[in-house]
């Protein structure tokens, strides 16, 4: 049994989206304490000192920031799992992450988005990926002849109803339900014109005292428009999948990566929105449900191994892998290069390129003569 901390965003504790990994832990006998993060709302981060004489230390979007520079240095077993939104990749290539992503140099991260995969890969740290789906219902809600939307709006600046409008112009809906319920620190939404509210049928909400009515007036659409212009996950468009709802949404992750659109949803350029074909709905909508069933299954039965990426310690996934020479560590007290992969002049000239920048910056020169000589040796 391991005891581990769980450091999240705080907002989570609200929406409870990110309890179904302390449950997976839990359910195979874990201790999980939960550490929640103020930070972003000017309360208070999660100290180091609360949880270093932890197990295992799970960061969730949110971290907290060791005596040392690296995250190994300080403990031998710290998983970070990103989340895709918070690094708006959507709006294009913004800053260098190689900032950000040095403090976990030779520790691990755990991702549920492909992008972010390939990015914490390219950095070359451990990474485990998994898709994740929740629990679909027994049976789906009930078919309804027509056109029915919903859509919650939460981030004005981002998707506006004016986009979803833009989306919808050639056909008429015999209702729309439109949530007005934004993110926290975004701008207030803009309201549907008289015109747009007769011609769909549209129909507003600002709260409900209980989630199960807000959930009872989405099941009643068919067409499911997503909130927002990127995901970290997308419990939201998720369980919309789960109710067999045809999901439209932004060409962006992790949406585009879950919807393969005219199989089972609906996609669009949000930077330049045209007119959809919703006569197939219907269709789309069963196949979303079909794919969310057989990801749950897959989701279930990846879960040993998960949980066998989240005990092993860090330095056990790099060994053969990786050798990071930590910046500011003399070399003496860099990490020692494992028995069988020290034993070949390859990998030595790997670790060797490692700790000096000149090497590294001519890696397109020498790295195709290693290739070669490990094709040659059979490695």
């Amino acid at each position: 049994m391991a005891r581990i901390a769980y450091i999240d965003h705080s907002f989570h504790r609200t929406t409870r989206s990110t309890e179904f990994l302390p449950e997976v832990l839990q359910r195979h006998g874990h201790v999980v304490e939960h550490f929640w993060d103020d930070a972003w709302q000017g309360g208070q981060p999660v100290a180091w000192s609360e949880v270093a004489a932890h197990d295992v230390v799970i960061m969730f979007q949110s971290f907290c920031r060791p005596n040392s520079p690296y995250f190994r240095q300080s403990h031998p077993n710290v998983i970070y799992i990103p989340m895709l939104d918070q690094f708006g990749l959507w709006q294009g290539p913004l800053y260098n992450l190689s900032a950000f992503w040095e403090p976990f140099q030779g520790s691990k991260v755990l991702n549920f988005s492909n992008a972010l995969q390939s990015m914490t890969t390219a950095f070359g740290i451990v990474s485990h990926f998994a898709r994740y789906y929740q629990p679909v219902t027994a049976s789906p809600p009930p078919a309804r002849d027509g056109l029915h939307g919903f859509f919650w709006l939460r981030r004005e600046l981002q998707l506006p109803w004016k986009t979803i409008r833009r989306l919808i112009e050639d056909v008429r809906f015999d209702s729309f339900h439109i949530h007005l319920a934004t993110d926290p620190g975004t701008a207030a939404p803009q309201l549907p014109s008289a015109e747009d509210i007769g011609r769909h049928r549209i129909t507003t909400s600002t709260w409900f005292e209980h989630k199960k009515d807000l959930h009872a007036l989405m099941e009643r659409a068919n067409v499911y428009f997503a909130p927002r212009a990127e995901e970290g996950i997308g419990q939201s468009f998720l369980e919309a999948m789960g109710r067999g709802q045809c999901v439209v949404a932004p060409n962006q992750g992790t949406m585009n990566e879950y919807i393969l659109p005219g199989f089972n949803g609906l996609l669009f350029d949000i930077l330049d929105p045209q007119p959809l074909d919703f006569s197939d709905v219907t269709r789309l909508g069963a196949r979303a449900r079909e794919s969310t069933i057989a990801g749950r299954a897959a989701w279930e039965r990846a879960e040993d191994e998960l949980v066998r990426f989240i005990l092993t310690p860090s330095e056990a996934l790099y060994v053969g892998r990786y050798q990071h020479a930590f910046k500011g560590m003399p070399s003496d007290a860099q990490p020692a290069v494992h028995p069988s992969a020290s034993a070949s002049w390859v990998a030595r000239l790997r670790a060797f390129s490692q700790r000096h920048a000149l090497f590294r910056s001519t890696r397109a020169i020498w790295h195709p003569v290693v290739r070669l000589a490990r094709q040659l040796l059979g490695r």
